[in-house]
């Protein structure tokens, strides 16, 4: 019985080794692609890994390198309620010619020079940092938006002309900025579709009426901190009648004589001229403020009399500034 299991084994055992023999032999058969005998066969590792000097694709490099960062503001702050607004472009270059090319110049096209700052005057917004500009247009106005709402202070040891904080500080309404970030962003993108409302066209529509570009001062400069104050009108009327009115007359309303300039006489200030003058007083102010800032040499080969920088010669204070705007404005009344 032992030896019947015994000679079963051994049957099985020989029939496992044929059949294992003719696998090896059909393998052998089957074709295979030329090969180097003396070449080793690569695992599928070695197959798949790539060389470490291997060039990646330009799409996988752009995608490592890393985005520059948007130029922002000195000031701290969030966007403003102006980015949820539709911008008037037409009406932004108005505000823009009455405000803005004071430091950015007509059309935002050149700054003006700003002693003490790392760029040496203020920056051209036609055209804009590129790293303010923007594809998306709601990304384009919020880089504005920033500067325009919070102001900044340029890089530099001691810079002379500072952005004002025109949201911040009230001096636009969030509509007005919105006007003002469409028409920047126009000055931008003449192809694009660069404001919030498609259907506004990538031109600058012609009004019925040119608007006049406000008058401004010789010296360079922009608004300054008085604009970010109350003036008190009667406290403004007992510094005037100090100090202003032995040019311009009692109430502004008579200037002195001044040989030498092409008016020939110092401007009154009521009325004042009218592209200073602005139904917004904020406006008004900032258009008086510049001259008593800065101060002014007027047009012709030599005049006499020139305006003194109040401001920026420590004359007044802010609040004294501030206080000579509020009278001065309200010897002007606006309709």
């Amino acid at each position: 019985m032992k030896r019947t299991h015994v000679i079963l084994l051994s049957a099985s055992a020989v029939g496992l080794g044929l059949l294992l023999a003719s696998c090896s032999n059909l393998t052998n058969r089957l074709p295979t692609p030329a090969q180097n005998p003396n070449e080793a066969v690569p695992t599928t590792s070695q197959a798949l890994a790539l060389p470490s000097d291997t060039p990646l694709p330009a799409a996988s490099q752009a995608a490592t390198a890393p985005a520059e960062e948007a130029a922002r503001p000195s000031n701290p702050g969030g966007p403003g309620p102006a980015v949820n607004l539709t911008g008037d472009p037409t009406q932004g270059k108005a505000i823009f010619d009455q405000i803005c090319s004071a430091c950015h110049g007509p059309n935002g096209t050149k700054g003006i020079a700003n002693p003490g700052s790392d760029d040496g005057s203020v920056p051209t917004l036609n055209p804009i940092d590129p790293t303010i500009a923007n594809a998306n247009p709601k990304i384009f106005a919020q880089n504005v938006d920033l500067f325009v709402e919070h102001g900044s202070t340029p890089s530099g040891p001691n810079p002379t002309t500072k952005m004002p904080s025109f949201g911040d500080s009230k001096i636009l309404t969030p509509q007005q900025i919105a006007n003002v970030i469409s028409y920047v962003i126009l000055l931008n993108s003449p192809a694009a579709a660069v404001t919030q409302s498609e259907t506004v066209e990538p031109t600058v529509p012609e009004t019925a009426e040119a608007t006049s570009e406000p008058a401004r001062p010789s010296n360079p400069g922009g608004p300054g901190q008085a604009l970010t104050l109350t003036g008190d009108a009667a406290q403004g009327q007992a510094i005037f009648s100090q100090i202003c009115s032995a040019c311009h007359g009692p109430q502004g309303t008579k200037g002195i004589a001044n040989p030498g300039s092409n008016d020939g006489s110092v401007p009154t200030l009521n009325p004042i001229d009218p592209t200073i003058a602005n139904a917004n007083p904020k406006i008004f102010a900032m258009n008086v403020d510049l001259f008593v800032e800065h101060g002014s040499t007027p047009e012709g080969p030599n005049p006499t009399t020139k305006m003194p920088s109040f401001g920026d010669s420590k004359i007044l204070t802010p609040q004294q500034i501030a206080d000579v705007i509020a009278y001065v404005i309200s010897l002007n009344p606006q309709k």
